[in-house]
């Protein structure tokens, strides 16, 4: 559940940014201000996209025990990334029911 909200977190950082500068359109004066801003946002976002896939492929994968799909865990504890369902792993990795 963290990778996602993580990664909605960048979504929405794209679509802010692209709005603000699209908002500096119609404020001439603001433009510049409003692009640089954009672009700062867009780089953040692509930050943590960049971080997110990295942590990805390090972290364990489980199968949920509610909805049965492979699932991703980072940390001790998450939820599933489909169903939600909250998820605990023991210190070696093993699920905890």
């Amino acid at each position: 559940m963290k990778l996602v909200r993580l990664r909605n977190l960048a979504i929405g950082l794209i679509f802010g940014a692209f709005l603000l500068m699209y908002l500096g359109v119609f404020v001439k004066s603001l433009l510049p201000y409003f692009f640089v801003v954009g672009l700062v946002m867009i780089t953040v976002s692509i930050g943590i996209y960049f971080r997110m896939g990295a942590i990805s492929m390090r972290i364990p994968q489980v199968q949920c025990p509610n909805c049965g799909k492979n699932t991703k865990v980072l940390g001790r504890e998450d939820g599933c990334m489909f169903c939600r369902t909250p998820i605990r792993l023991d210190e070696d990795g093993q699920l905890l029911l």
